[in-house]
């Protein structure tokens, strides 16, 4: 399993991008339709729109944070698959394991390539106005994705070190 951490400005892009159909260039085709299954919501829930706007609803709790964004990938190696509810669990356990399962999130689970992949968009802003730390965020994603290959018998990709 590969985990990415990234840190963001606009909660719109990053959901527009996750939600919905992958276009190659403006006005082309879709080359992926259906690709995004929202699994899980978290403190947030509605359409594409809604969100957005809970989202920014919360990030005037901190008016200070230029990126309250956080975007996690976790995706699987070629051949590795796991049922809806394991990828729940796991958007669950990520929540946790980075601090933010009190704070809004979404999780969405994409089929667009040969290995699936879960996005997961949380808001680092919580209703209390803390902020969630993206400190050693490398180290730790690595140590659970380790964790989650052991947890759910996935094919052990070699640690970045």
């Amino acid at each position: 399993m590969i985990g990415k951490f990234l840190i963001g400005k606009s909660f719109r892009g990053c959901l527009l991008y996750c939600l919905n159909d992958k276009v190659q260039k403006a006005g082309q085709e879709i080359t992926k339709k259906d690709r995004a299954e929202v699994i899980q919501f978290n403190q947030c829930y509605g359409n594409q729109k809604e969100l957005i706007s809970q989202f920014n609803e919360i990030r005037q709790l901190n008016n200070k944070l230029a990126k309250p964004v956080l975007h996690i990938t976790l995706s699987l190696s070629v051949g590795d698959k796991l049922n809806k509810e394991d990828w729940q669990k796991m958007a669950t356990d990520c929540a946790d394991e980075f601090g933010f399962g009190n704070n809004q999130y979404v999780a969405i689970l994409h089929n667009d390539t040969d290995h699936p992949h879960l996005h997961i968009i949380a808001n680092r802003i919580g209703f209390d106005k803390k902020t969630v730390s993206d400190s050693n965020s490398y180290k730790k994603m690595a140590a659970y994705c380790r964790e989650m290959e052991l947890k759910y018998d996935l094919e052990q990709v070699l640690s970045p070190k």
